[in-house]
């Protein structure tokens, strides 16, 4: 199953640490783990953050599918409420 999209400032990404455990190894065994990036949110540092497209192109040339549309991040639509306001 395709992980929900996390977002923060414009950024999507999967968190490693949150997918399934057997994504977590495939992922930490291929090349696809030198694709990961760091994000500094409110004073944390998300070290084992994945874009979402490469997270995408991962899990469809490993489970050889179309990943499904993901819902929508909620952080997205907090951002919009906030904007409105």
């Amino acid at each position: 199953m395709i992980a929900a999209i996390e977002n923060y400032k414009g950024i999507e990404f999967v968190r490693i640490s949150t997918l399934p455990e057997d994504q977590q190894k495939m992922i930490l065994t291929s090349v696809f783990q030198r694709k990961a990036i760091k994000i500094l949110r409110d004073k944390e540092l998300l070290n084992d953050c994945l874009p979402y497209d490469t997270y995408v192109e991962w899990y469809m040339k490993s489970y050889k599918t179309v990943p499904p549309v993901p819902p929508q991040p909620l952080e997205r639509a907090k951002e919009l409420r906030v904007a409105f306001k």
